[in-house]
């Protein structure tokens, strides 16, 4: 969840259905702005997976978002504009909305955390994100995205022998992103 304090808005992301707008002050009718792609889509448990697989897609989902939806995060800007972000887990990459409320938070389009290097992977299977636009030096001067990252790819051997399961987080550069989303 995350709240827009500037238009006393709060967004909560619904795993395996989407993202919700209602008041923060909890009155008033919850608004779905935008769903899941396998939302309404039937699904099977296996016993032997305990995972459910999905049976045929009836069409009744979103176009933009992969379950589970995770990480908003209000990005404010200045002139009172500004972004709702969303991680995208199933497909490890963000979406962006406009936050308006009156614009019923129009899709902007989205974007991926790529890998900076052959040892820094990329963001994947992302449950958290937050961000500030301020200027935080010569690194991030036009602010900074934090992203947890579920997966460090490629493995990296723990104690054990087996892949580390430690999670962690990424930096992004917040001028970086709005370039190459154009915002």
């Amino acid at each position: 969840m995350t709240v827009d304090p500037a238009t006393g808005t709060l967004y909560a992301g619904q795993e395996d259905v989407g993202i919700w707008r209602l008041r923060a002050d909890l009155t008033g009718r919850p608004v779905l702005v935008d769903r899941v792609k396998e939302y309404g889509v039937p699904g099977t448990y296996d016993e032997g997976t305990e995972e459910c697989t999905p049976g045929d897609d009836p069409g009744y989902g979103g176009r933009h978002l992969t379950a589970d939806v995770e990480g908003l995060t209000i990005l404010q800007e200045p002139d009172g504009d500004g972004l709702l972000l969303a991680s995208s887990q199933g497909d490890n990459t963000f979406a962006r909305y406009d936050r308006a409320v009156r614009e019923a938070n129009e899709y902007e389009g989205g974007f991926r955390v790529g890998a900076a290097s052959d040892t820094l992977d990329g963001v994947e299977e992302c449950d958290g994100a937050a961000v500030l636009n301020a200027p935080l030096g010569a690194r991030y001067p036009r602010g900074l995205l934090v992203v947890q990252d579920g997966r460090d790819t490629p493995d990296v051997p723990g104690e054990d022998g087996g892949p580390r399961t430690a999670t962690g987080f990424k930096f992004v550069d917040l001028g970086r992103v709005l370039d190459a989303t154009d915002a």
